[in-house]
């Protein structure tokens, strides 16, 4: 008899320390879903960001305001040359609006044509991100490499 509680006590250990293990699986994976879901969430601001310059080729100061709230958190999240990147695209378009502010009551004429074209440059510049935005991010957001 006292055999049997031996082997009944080894087999429920297993079963307990493999089910242990399952939820430690579980947990990882869990914790991969919701860092993919905040990286996401964070690709998506920016997404969102540039989509709207290149469509009214102006920075709205309330979508600048929208942009940050919605990296704010990359620095958490990956590593320092998303936060960078973000920088930069904050920079560009904190300066295209600041021309546009500068000329916008201008007379025609060269002040206003020169930061008029200082503004395009800038709008270039931030619209030529997008298409370059899934490859900045692409190595914080593959699944392959988390297999």
């Amino acid at each position: 008899m006292g055999i049997y509680i031996s082997i009944i006590a080894t087999l429920v250990a297993v079963i307990v320390a493999w089910t242990g293990y399952q939820q430690h699986l579980l947990a990882k994976e869990k914790f991969k879903l919701c860092l993919f879901e905040k990286r996401f969430a964070v690709y998506k601001g920016v997404h969102i960001f540039l989509t709207h310059i290149l469509m009214k080729a102006k920075v709205d100061m309330d979508k600048l305001f929208e942009f940050r709230r919605d990296t704010q958190d990359a620095m958490f999240l990956f590593g320092d040359n998303i936060p960078e990147y973000l920088g930069s695209i904050d920079k560009k378009a904190l300066d295209m609006w600041a021309k546009e502010e500068e000329y916008k009551d201008l007379p025609a004429g060269g002040e206003r044509f020169n930061l008029s074209k200082e503004k395009l440059r800038l709008s270039k510049e931030v619209m030529g991100e997008l298409p370059r935005l899934k490859d900045v991010f692409a190595p914080y957001l593959k699944f392959k490499k988390w297999k």
